[in-house]
């Protein structure tokens, strides 16, 4: 990660292009600072379902879920 000091009349598009390489941290000239950095699907897909609160009420429902059947139960269903 690098730090870049934007200049007055730089574009968003000139700002991605030195992103493209490694994630950046542009810093305006007052100082203030953002990071940009590129991301896949993957992890938009991340972001969104973390915020869900639906999805994470779901997670949650299901990880307190008590086996509905025993390890022994499972081995005979399958033949083991």
């Amino acid at each position: 990660m690098k730090i870049i000091e934007l200049e007055s009349g730089q574009t968003l598009d000139e700002a991605i292009a030195l992103a493209k390489g490694e994630p950046v941290v542009l810093r305006q000239p007052d100082g203030k600072m953002f990071a940009l950095a590129p991301v896949d699907d993957f992890a938009v897909e991340v972001e969104l379902l973390k915020k869900n609160v639906e999805f994470m009420a779901f997670l949650k429902k299901l990880s307190q879920e008590q086996a509905t059947i025993s390890l022994s139960s499972l081995r005979e269903e399958l033949g083991l």
